[in-house]
């Protein structure tokens, strides 16, 4: 049986009768280009469209048009309605579901550490005046003293720089070291507020380092190698009894 692009409209509408709503019905079950056709008159459609081609860039926000006048015989055209509402939600849901998450201090630390190679750090101005100039612009910026003497003492690393940068209007200070074989190797810490959670010892890799961070007395400190396999635990023990107040 054929349709005609009237009365698959009229069907869309709810203005067909009860035996020619059946026959399209039945003959979508069977027919793909019979389906086709009335996707392609269904005014809904291509807002469904339109959702999917922004996603992931955008929120989905979707204005749907306001609906056909119906009858008693608008049953499909509420269920079309209906599935592209349902559609909508779904990719609304999968939107919010799969959004990246919104990287912290010590993602977005880890990840310009990672642009660390030993050329990065080896023609750096570590002389005394230079590491004195740095350390009292970090200590001034974090409000706190960062324990030079120690940072200084850390076995198997040279101290390199110190620099204050900044994560969402908050100082971030990295202490720059090169380990024995001149890989770059970091410790940072940032002033969170009197009224931030405490966070216990949590070892993870970020952008390919090992790396280790915890939170005590209102600041966050990260200590990251320079490969995933970094065994960071002598560096870890002295800086956690170092900046245990």
């Amino acid at each position: 049986m054929t349709f005609s692009d009237e009365t698959l409209l009229a069907y869309l509408e709810g203005t067909l009768d009860e035996a020619q709503s059946r026959a399209i019905e039945a003959a979508v079950e069977d027919d793909v280009e019979v389906e086709r056709r009335l996707m392609a008159l269904d005014p809904f459609a291509p807002v469904v469209g339109q959702v999917f081609e922004k996603l992931p860039t955008a929120a989905p926000k979707v204005d749907l048009p306001e609906p056909v006048a119906r009858n008693t015989n608008g049953g499909f055209l509420r269920l079309l309605a209906v599935a592209a509402g349902v559609g909508v939600a779904a990719v609304a849901l999968t939107f919010w579901a799969t959004r990246p998450a919104e990287l912290g201090w010590a993602q977005q630390a880890a990840i310009y550490q990672s642009l660390y190679v030993p050329e990065t750090i080896v023609s750096l101005d570590s002389s005394e005046a230079s590491l004195d100039k740095q350390f009292a612009m970090a200590e001034a910026a974090l409000g706190r003293s960062l324990n030079r003497e120690a940072l200084d003492s850390l076995p198997g690393l040279e101290l390199k720089r110190a620099q204050v940068l900044s994560f969402k209007g908050k100082p971030l200070v990295q202490v720059v070291f090169a380990d024995e074989q001149g890989q770059p190797f970091a410790f940072c810490v940032i002033r969170q507020g009197p009224n931030a959670p405490k966070a216990e010892v949590k070892q993870a890799v970020l952008s390919g380092l090992a790396t280790v961070t915890w939170a005590q007395d209102g600041y966050g400190y990260m200590l990251l190698g320079s490969s995933p396999q970094t065994d960071l635990s002598s560096e870890l023990d002295v800086l956690t009894r170092t900046f245990a107040s």
